[in-house]
Formats: C-alpha cells, sequence, structure tokens
C-alpha cells in the first residue's frame, strides 16, 4: 500500500479508519496524484457538506472503484475518459440488469467524482456531466413496500415479551413501525436520548445529516423502552450511552448494529409469514408512513415525525393512500 493509499484511509474527517475494496484500492494506487487529491478532498469537505456517514463514504469509495476497474478492463485511464465512455459504462450498467434508481445512483457519484477534478484543475471539462443513469418511470407510491395494519399485527405477534431478546426487539420494531424511525436512527440512539422531563415523553433522535429533531413517543412505545431498560439493570448492562445493546456473548453490551437491527427484523418478518423481497427495516418505515395517513394524520406533521427536508418526499404516503382509498373500479356497480 502506497503513501496515498494510506492517508485516504484515514481522512481528517473520520475518525475511523476506512476500509476500502479491492476496487477502491487499485484506484488509489493507479490514480495520478492530482485526481487523488482532488477525490480526497471531495470526500472530506463536499460530500454531505463535510458530514458524511461512513456507509456514504464507503459507497463512493466501492462506486469509483468499481468504476475506474471498468475502465482498466477497457484500456481507459480515468482521467482521460470522454463522454462517449460515460454513455457506455452506464449501458453496460443497464445490460447488467441493474435498475433505473440503482444506474442514478451509481452514475450520479460518476459525475461528482469529475466534478471534484474539475474543481481542483486537474481537468477542464467534466465528461460525465449531463450523462443521466435512465428514467426510473415508476411512480414513488408504488415502490414502496409497507405492511398493512393486520400484518404489524401478525409481526408484534411474533416477538416474545418475556425474555430480555425480546423486550429489546418490540422496542425496536415499535420505534420503525409506529414511530418512523430509520435504521441509523435507531442504531445512534443512547440512554440520554429518552427524554421524561415533559408530560410526553419524547426522544431525540439524530437523522440523516445529523439533524437532530425531537419526537413524541407514545405510552406503549416508552412503556416498551423502559421496560428493556429494567431488564438490562437486571442483567448489569450499562444504563448509559447505546440504549439497544448486542446481547450476544462476542459482543454484549456493545451498540447494536445496522446488520444486526437487518437480521432481527428480517428474522420476526419470517416468523409472521411477512418476508418478501424489499421488506426490511425501511418497509417499517413506510409502514409508519402509510398507516399514519389512513389513520388521519396531517401531512405537514408526518413530515416533521419523519424527518423529512420536503413536503413532496411525505406527499408519497398520501398518494399511495388515497390511490388505494378512492380506486375508481369501486364506483362501478356491477358485480362478477
Amino acid at each position: 500500500m502506497n503513501e496515498k493509499t494510506a492517508a485516504l484511509r484515514l481522512l481528517p474527517s473520520l475518525s475511523i479508519e476506512m476500509p476500502l475494496d479491492r476496487a477502491s484500492d487499485d484506484l488509489l494506487e493507479n490514480a495520478p496524484q492530482d485526481i487523488y487529491e482532488a477525490f480526497a478532498e471531495f470526500l472530506q469537505i463536499d460530500v454531505a457538506n463535510g458530514d458524511a456517514t461512513d456507509d456514504t463514504i464507503r459507497a463512493y469509495h466501492k462506486e469509483i472503484g468499481l468504476f475506474t476497474r471498468w475502465c482498466r478492463e477497457r484500456n481507459i485511464a480515468p482521467e482521460s475518459a470522454t463522454r462517449r465512455h460515460i454513455e457506455a459504462y452506464r449501458e453496460s450498467l443497464k445490460t447488467n440488469g441493474a435498475a433505473a434508481s440503482t444506474r442514478q445512483h451509481k452514475m450520479s457519484i460518476v459525475r461528482r467524482f469529475y466534478e471534484a477534478a474539475v474543481k481542483h484543475g486537474v481537468l477542464t471539462i467534466n465528461p460525465a456531466a449531463n450523462v443521466k443513469g435512465g428514467k426510473d418511470l415508476t411512480p414513488p407510491e408504488e415502490k414502496m413496500k409497507a405492511l398493512t395494519k393486520s400484518a404489524l399485527h401478525h409481526l408484534v405477534g411474533a416477538i416474545p415479551s418475556s425474555t430480555l431478546l425480546g423486550q429489546r426487539d418490540r422496542a425496536i420494531i415499535a420505534l420503525m413501525a409506529v414511530h418512523g424511525l430509520r435504521r441509523i436512527e435507531v442504531h445512534r440512539l443512547n440512554h440520554e436520548s429518552v427524554d421524561i422531563s415533559d408530560d410526553t415523553p419524547s426522544l431525540r433522535v439524530i437523522g440523516k445529516g445529523n439533524r437532530v429533531r425531537k419526537i413524541y413517543l407514545r405510552e406503549d412505545t416508552y412503556n416498551a423502552i423502559q421496560t428493556y431498560v429494567r431488564a438490562k439493570m437486571e442483567h448489569h448492562f450499562p444504563l448509559t450511552g447505546a440504549l439497544l445493546v448486542s446481547h450476544s456473548n462476542r459482543t454484549r453490551g456493545a451498540r447494536i448494529s445496522r446488520r444486526s437491527l437487518n437480521d432481527i427484523v428480517d428474522h420476526y418478518l419470517s416468523e409472521a409469514h411477512l418476508k418478501k423481497v424489499g421488506v426490511s427495516c425501511h418497509a417499517l418505515r413506510h409502514t409508519h408512513g402509510t398507516l399514519a395517513v389512513a389513520g388521519g394524520a396531517k401531512v405537514e406533521h408526518l413530515k416533521e415525525e419523519m424527518g423529512h427536508n420536503h413536503l413532496e418526499t411525505t406527499s408519497i404516503y398520501v398518494k399511495a393512500v388515497s390511490r388505494r382509498e378512492n380506486n375508481p373500479a369501486n364506483f362501478i356497480d356491477v358485480e362478477f
């Protein structure tokens, strides 16, 4: 590993060592110093206004590594790539079955990679400028995966309430399905996040871009959290720091990982015979949105609860519920 590879593994803006895959290592080994410096500064300063999560940084490394490997396999120097090469890369993604949304994501990272090179004077033009990933004509509300009210009842019924693990997992799924927390937001929760200074208990949630919002807890959700906290105390777990922790022998007491949250949710979805492709943690967040709207929640209140930046994002839940409740076929008074 050369000096510049080692340097990028320890970007000043990060508190942990950044693991790179082999494709990303190859990128750094073969890229000109100026390209490397532009990319490193881009990751450090520009991505998410300098406040990118570790997962975001890893995603950028991975995608740029894959792109540069594709270039090298065709004897194309990434710094000499033309628009035609970028379009060919996009076509290869499509040929290999990448969905439009996936192509859009990958191409946006390639565009920003070259933006960094232009910004630092390494290149004079961005060859990926205006090369889009392709249109996804599926309405956002149709792509959502959400549970029905009945399905959510089945899911809750699959979680034991008498064991330490079950008490933890009931709190996790309540926070996702009833309050709409993202996986990363559940992962970040601390004991200190719970606030009982008001009449209604609340939760300090750290969302995307480390933006903080306050959500008010339902009585049953608060009780689920407190039941788990009491169980932690009985089992001699710390009552400061990470709220939701691992109970395995190897990582006992450590903050529960995001991968473990996926595994927990998938386990209970399978137990309740609800597991399908695309139905996991984020489906519980969508469940929160759709059931809240169906129950009469105002969209502007839902926007704040879910931590959306724009009302248009929250409106997809209104559209999803409206389409179901106002099915034109229901107005045809003929039975078959």
